[in-house]
């Protein structure tokens, strides 16, 4: 494995979701008119970041947030299944009385992206195979899956400045995989929409570099 590695994780920008109180939200939400000022902000101080290679979930709302970065970047981004919201996608607000929904097709996500790579596991059924709604136990699971499938192809990673575009509960997850900690909830803020976390790998571990930077927002943009 390569001795040094950075990867960028990102929230996505505020969704329709975000903006609206539970008993209002549906599966799959874009984002807010907010929420792309906060992708174009993202956009035009992504060079600070130089990514050159980009994953992002395959929610309508990331994949919003992050088509004005490939656009200024000229990249493709890789479209993996695995990397959605903690929960999946489901409709219903009330614990316990939420129902899985199958999130976009895979002709559904190539007529808005045709060019960008998509995971070989998302078919024409939809992105979400998740037979109930997922735990929270479930998403760390998932998160240490994220995290063996990403050292695994290390020697490609290890190339490159990696950026993921995901979302807040998972983006908690992934950092507790990351860095081998149980519950981050009451250490970490909650993640600001469009806000960057960087981590580094370093000696043979992972070590958070910085949490939620908003600098390229105006205060007026700064949402949860």
């Amino acid at each position: 494995m390569s001795s040094q590695a950075v990867l960028f994780l990102i929230r996505h920008a505020q969704s329709e979701n975000n903006a609206k109180p539970d008993s209002e939200r549906i599966p799959d939400p874009g984002i807010t008119d907010t929420g792309v000022k906060q992708s174009d902000h993202l956009a035009s101080r992504v060079d600070r970041y130089a990514p050159t290679l980009i994953y992002t979930s395959p929610f309508l709302r990331t994949l919003q947030t992050v088509a004005p970065l490939a656009s200024k970047l000229g990249l493709h981004p890789v479209i993996r299944q695995d990397l959605f919201e903690q929960g999946g996608c489901y409709s219903g607000h009330e614990v316990g009385k939420r129902t899985p929904e199958r999130g976009m097709s895979r002709s559904k996500i190539e007529s808005l992206y045709p060019r960008w790579p998509i995971d070989e596991r998302i078919g024409e059924s939809g992105w979400n195979e998740l037979p109930r709604y997922e735990t929270i136990d479930m998403a760390r699971e998932r998160a240490r899956r994220v995290r063996k499938w990403y050292e695994s192809e290390m020697q490609l990673h290890a190339q490159h400045r990696v950026m993921m575009m995901i979302h807040a509960d998972f983006k908690v997850r992934l950092l507790e995989a990351m860095l081998e900690i149980d519950d981050l909830d009451p250490v970490v803020a909650e993640p600001i929409n469009t806000s960057v976390s960087c981590l580094l790998y370093e000696n043979n571990r992972w070590k958070l570099h910085y949490w939620n930077d908003f600098h390229h927002l105006p205060s007026e943009l700064v949402t949860h």
